[in-house]
C-alpha cells in the first residue's frame, strides 16, 4: 500500500480550487431539497454528541463516530445515492475504530498545539478537516488518513482556513434567528465542507492509490 505522502501527492495532482460562496451554494441546494433528512440527522447527531460530551472518552467516541456516520451521509446524498436518517449510525459498523482514533488523535494533538504555542494547534485543527471524511468513505485507517488531510491541506492551508473561518460564521449566524437557524445553518456549512473534500477526494486519484473504501450502506 502506498504511504500518505504518495497518496497525497497523487490527490495534489489534480487541479485543486477552493471555491467558497461556490461550496456553500450548492451545499445550501443540497439541504434545501434534502431538508427533513439532513436537517434531522445533522440535529439527531449533534444533539447525542453535546449530550454525551459530558462523559468523558466514551461519550466523545460516540459523538466523533455519529460525526463520521453523518459525513457519509452527505457524501452519499451530494452524490445522488439513496440515504436514510438511519445512516448517521452508520460509522458505528463501518470504521467505529478508525473514527474513534481520527477524533481523539485530532482533538489530542491540536490541543496541545493550542496550549503550547496557540499557532500549532490552530494548523493541526485546519489540516486534520478531511481526515473522518477520508475514515469513512476511503477506508483509510486514522493515521494515514491524517496524515493525508495533512498533507493535501497544507498545500492549500490559507484558503482553507478562510473556508473554516466563513463555515463557523455561517453556522453560527442561525443562533440570530433565536437559535432555531441553527438547525438549517449547521447544515450548510457542514454539507460545504463536504462538497470541498468530495472536489479534491470523490474517486481515486491513481490506480491502487487508496485503500478500497467500504461498501456502501444498503438504503
Amino acid at each position: 500500500m502506498d504511504t500518505p505522502e504518495a497518496i497525497a501527492a497523487s490527490y495534489l495532482q489534480r487541479p485543486i480550487r477552493i471555491d467558497i460562496s461556490d461550496a456553500l451554494s450548492r451545499s445550501w441546494a443540497l439541504v434545501r431539497e434534502n431538508m427533513g433528512m439532513l436537517v434531522g440527522a445533522t440535529a439527531l447527531a449533534w444533539l447525542i454528541s453535546i449530550g454525551l460530551g459530558a462523559i468523558p472518552v466514551i461519550g466523545w467516541i460516540i459523538g466523533f463516530v455519529l460525526l463520521g456516520g453523518l459525513d457519509l451521509m452527505f457524501l452519499r446524498r451530494l452524490r445522488g445515492e439513496t440515504v436514510q436518517i438511519g445512516d448517521v449510525f452508520a460509522g458505528f459498523n463501518i470504521a467505529f475504530l478508525n473514527l474513534a482514533m481520527v477524533g481523539l488523535v485530532k482533538w489530542l494533538l491540536t490541543t496541545i498545539g493550542l496550549i503550547l504555542c496557540i499557532v500549532p494547534g490552530i494548523y493541526l485543527a485546519v489540516a486534520y478537516m478531511f481526515a473522518m471524511p477520508l475514515v469513512i468513505d476511503k477506508g483509510m485507517e486514522f493515521w494515514p488518513a491524517m496524515e493525508v488531510s495533512r498533507r493535501v491541506i497544507h498545500e492549500h492551508w490559507w484558503s482553507m482556513f478562510a473556508f473554516a473561518i466563513v463555515s463557523i460564521l455561517v453556522g453560527i449566524s442561525g443562533a440570530l434567528l433565536c437559535g432555531i437557524g441553527l438547525f438549517i445553518t449547521v447544515p450548510i456549512a457542514y454539507g460545504a465542507l463536504l462538497f470541498v473534500y468530495n472536489d479534491i477526494f470523490g474517486g481515486p486519484a491513481a490506480a491502487s492509490a487508496v485503500p478500497t473504501a467500504p461498501a456502501p450502506i444498503t438504503a
